[in-house]
């Protein structure tokens, strides 16, 4: 219970700052996944939202507002202050140093999430999501056509083995027809000629 105890301390110290600007404490919570123990802590403020993602230190700080939610270095980075904020993300060894930097970095927020109707915030969001969307993109793309080289091989070797039908069949399957070489086409056709 100690992650219990040392999200508690951390929370205490900006706890005064968020009920100045009217968030409320919202609820923890719990769990375990693979990786390790986690806990969630949210404060809300009507459509607003400040949620810690605890680990062994702060692992992600977010800032939500209606459907819209950025992370804390990504939002003061599209913000200006990139030079200028405390917290950069996972401190493992300082934990309560992370909700002190975090505590700092809130003067950055004041007009725009705190004070304001987080019209930047949803900028930075939907940015945000642009960016995760094409990564995401450029990640799925990178796997398809390592995925594409390997049925490719596979497709060579299964003519190697003189099995045309099972060698038409995977290269069916190639997604990236633009990896396919002349010789790719030779062996589709001596295979569609001899099955």
């Amino acid at each position: 219970m100690l992650l219990i105890e040392d999200l508690s301390n951390g929370l205490k110290l900006l706890d005064p700052f968020l009920k100045e600007y009217g968030f409320e404490f919202d609820k923890y919570n719990f769990g375990d996944n693979s990786d390790s123990h986690f806990s969630l802590a949210s404060y809300k403020n009507k459509n607003k939202k400040f949620i810690v993602d605890y680990r062994f230190s702060t692992s992600q700080i977010l800032y939500q507002y209606g459907n819209c939610i950025v992370n804390h270095p990504f939002y003061l980075d599209h913000l200006g202050f990139t030079d200028k904020k405390k917290h950069n993300g996972f401190l493992p060894n300082q934990k309560i140093e992370a909700f002190n930097h975090i505590l700092q970095d809130f003067e950055y927020l004041l007009d725009d999430f705190f004070k304001g109707e987080c019209d930047k915030l949803q900028e930075i969001s939907e940015l945000q999501e642009n960016i995760i969307t094409e990564v995401d993109r450029k990640i799925r793309l990178e796997n398809s056509i390592r995925l594409d080289n390997i049925r490719i091989e596979k497709a060579r070797r299964e003519f190697r083995n003189k099995d045309h039908f099972k060698c038409l069949d995977i290269y069916r399957f190639v997604d990236n027809k633009y990896l396919l070489v002349e010789l790719d086409f030779k062996i589709m056709a001596y295979c569609n000629r001899h099955i």
